[in-house]
């Protein structure tokens, strides 16, 4: 019972904070050439699954606020096994290749006046803020809520994890090959530019397995 406000407030702060960092899309120094492109900020990764994680969050305070509604719990539980994976490949791949090889994750930054070349542009940083609240707490959120608030999911849910996270990232996959289609071959992110569809194919089923085997390892840690 002492802990019993600690759920309405780590998911009412990881929904304010996620809803903050969605509204400053428009506010991002890419924005005037992404807004120019079929999928517009909806191409990347991580803002589909800040989007998805927020609605998680947003579904876990309903289930704080009514709690004689099993069925919130049930979706809540649901959504959760879908956004850890997502989440996990966000941050593992984000930030693996932001502090080792950032021109593969960061688009070039475009000013409205060209006045070089577009090889000696800068990389367009996200402010720190905005970045850790897009690419830190929606994956931070839901680890703490599945660890902490959750029970950890049966063997029989466990197994379903992998229909699950393959469905996402054909999704995605098939999301990111159109929008590349209709963008001039050019991706959200240049990691997947830069690469034939062979090699992006590859990258599809690596991000995969990453998904699946945090989401195995996360749910054997959980006591």
């Amino acid at each position: 019972m002492a802990f019993s406000s600690s759920p309405v407030l780590l998911h009412s702060v990881a929904t304010a904070i996620m809803a903050w960092a969605h509204s400053q899309l428009g506010n991002s120094p890419i924005d005037p050439l992404v807004e120019t492109q079929y999928g517009g900020h909806y191409q990347f990764l991580t803002i589909l699954g800040l989007v998805a994680s927020l609605c998680t969050m947003g579904v876990a305070l309903l289930v704080d606020l009514l709690p004689s509604i099993p069925a919130l719990r049930s979706l809540k539980r649901a959504m959760l096994m879908v956004c850890m994976p997502v989440e996990a490949v966000i941050v593992s791949v984000y930030w693996t290749l932001l502090l080792l090889f950032p021109s593969l994750i960061l688009q070039k930054y475009v000013p409205s006046e060209l006045t070089s070349s577009h090889d000696a542009l800068p990389l367009a940083r996200i402010p720190l803020p905005l970045d850790l609240a897009m690419h830190v707490v929606p994956g931070l959120s839901l680890v703490l809520d599945f660890l902490v608030f959750e029970k950890k999911y049966s063997q029989e849910l466990v197994k379903l994890a992998v229909p699950v996270v393959l469905t996402c990232g054909g999704m995605y996959s098939s999301w990111a090959e159109r929008n590349a289609k209709l963008n001039d071959g050019i991706f959200p992110y240049p990691f997947l530019t830069e690469n034939p569809f062979e090699t992006r194919l590859g990258i599809y089923v690596g991000a995969c397995v990453i998904g699946y085997v945090y989401f195995r390892v996360l749910n054997a840690l959980h006591a």
